[in-house]
C-alpha cells in the first residue's frame, strides 16, 4: 500500500498580506515572510455535558469559542522585519536618504492595521488562511552571539482551509540579516561597552474577547489597548551609575543600533525608569547587575514610548 505523502516544513511558506477593510482577505499583496517557525492555529475546546439522562455514560460535548492565535518566529532582517514593525504601528514615515537608502520610522499611532495570514502546505496544497489578524506582543533579545531573532505574538478572528492560495504570486524579498556583533548601544545618550545583554517586551494590550452570537464561534473584532514597553538590561557591575538612577528614580534613556553595510535599525526608548534591582555574589567570577526598566511616553519630542527607524533601500512599506 503507498504511503501519503505528509507536509514538510522545509515545503511550507507563511504569506502576509495586509488588510483594507479589517478581516477581509485581499486577493493581492501578500509577502512571503522569512521565519524560524509557527505555531499560528486555532483551536476550539470541547465542553463536557451536566445534562442527568438516567445512566453513568456522558452526554455529547458541547463545542465553545473558536480561538486563532500563536507565536510566530522571525528572523531580524534587512527588509522583512519591516513589514512586522508595520503590523506593530502602522505605516511608517519613509523618507528618501543618499543613493538608494530610505528611512523609515515606526511609532506608537492611534490604531494598528490587520493582516491577513496564509500558512501554504503546498506539497499536499492545502493553505490555512487566518483573517483579522494583529500583532498582541512582540519580544527582541539582544547580545551573545545566536541568530538574531523576535518572537512576534499574534490574534485573530477566523480561520479558513484552501486549495488554493489568497495570492498566486506573492512577493518574494531578499533576505539580510542583522546580527548581534554589529549592535552598538547607548545608555542616558552616551555609547558604552560594558552591556551584556538588553531584553525588550512590547505588550500592545488587545483585547480578543469578542465573540458575537452569530459569528459561528470566531472573533468578530480585535480592539487595541495602551501598549506596554519593558524589558531588562544587564551589565557588568562596575559602579553605582545605573542602580543608583534605579535608587533615585532617575529618567534615562537607550539607544541599540544594528547594522549591515548601508542598512541600518535603530531601536529608541527616548523615556524609561529602572526598577530597583541590586546584584548579588552568585559565585567566584565577575559580578553583573541586571536592571529592569518600563519605558513611556512623557514630553519627549518624539511622543512614543518606543521607536524603531529602519534604513534600507525599500521605498515604502
Amino acid at each position: 500500500m503507498a504511503v501519503a505523502k505528509r507536509a514538510q516544513g522545509a515545503q511550507s511558506k507563511l504569506t502576509m498580506a495586509f488588510e483594507t477593510d479589517f478581516g477581509v482577505t485581499p486577493s493581492t499583496g501578500g509577502v512571503v515572510m522569512p521565519i524560524i517557525s509557527s505555531s499560528l492555529k486555532a483551536s476550539q475546546n470541547l465542553n463536557d455535558s451536566n445534562v442527568i439522562r438516567g445512566t453513568r455514560n456522558p452526554a455529547a460535548p458541547s463545542r465553545g469559542n473558536i480561538d486563532a492565535s500563536g507565536s510566530i518566529t522571525p528572523p531580524v532582517d534587512v527588509i522583512g522585519f519591516g513589514y512586522w514593525l508595520k503590523l506593530a504601528f502602522g505605516a511608517p514615515t519613509s523618507t528618501a536618504g543618499a543613493g538608494s537608502a530610505h528611512k523609515h520610522v515606526f511609532k506608537i499611532g492611534p490604531d494598528m492595521p490587520s493582516a491577513t495570514f496564509e500558512q501554504g502546505y503546498k506539497d499536499i496544497s492545502t493553505y490555512q488562511q487566518f483573517s483579522g489578524v494583529r500583532m498582541n506582543k512582540m519580544a527582541l533579545n539582544f547580545g551573545g552571539d545566536s541568530e538574531l531573532t523576535a518572537t512576534i505574538d499574534v490574534m485573530g478572528c477566523k480561520e479558513t482551509m484552501a486549495a488554493v492560495p489568497f495570492d498566486t504570486a506573492p512577493t518574494q524579498i531578499a533576505f539580510t540579516p542583522f546580527e548581534n556583533l554589529e549592535a552598538t548601544i547607548k545608555e542616558g545618550g552616551v555609547t558604552v561597552a560594558n552591556v551584556l545583554s538588553l531584553s525588550l517586551n512590547i505588550d500592545f494590550g488587545l483585547d480578543g474577547d469578542s465573540y458575537a452570537i452569530g459569528n459561528k464561534g470566531f472573533r468578530t473584532y480585535i480592539d487595541t489597548g495602551i501598549v506596554g514597553v519593558s524589558g531588562t538590561l544587564k551589565a557588568f557591575f562596575q559602579n553605582m551609575d545605573l542602580l543608583n538612577k534605579a535608587v533615585n528614580g532617575t529618567e534615562s534613556s537607550l539607544e541599540l543600533t544594528l547594522t549591515k553595510g548601508d542598512n541600518s535599525l535603530v531601536i529608541k526608548l527616548p523615556e524609561l525608569i529602572y526598577e530597583r534591582n541590586s546584584p548579588g555574589i552568585d559565585g567566584p567570577k565577575g559580578v553583573n547587575i541586571e536592571m529592569p526598566f518600563k519605558a513611556y511616553y512623557g514630553d519627549d519630542a518624539e511622543a512614543s514610548a518606543v521607536l524603531f527607524e529602519l534604513t534600507n533601500t525599500q521605498a515604502a512599506y
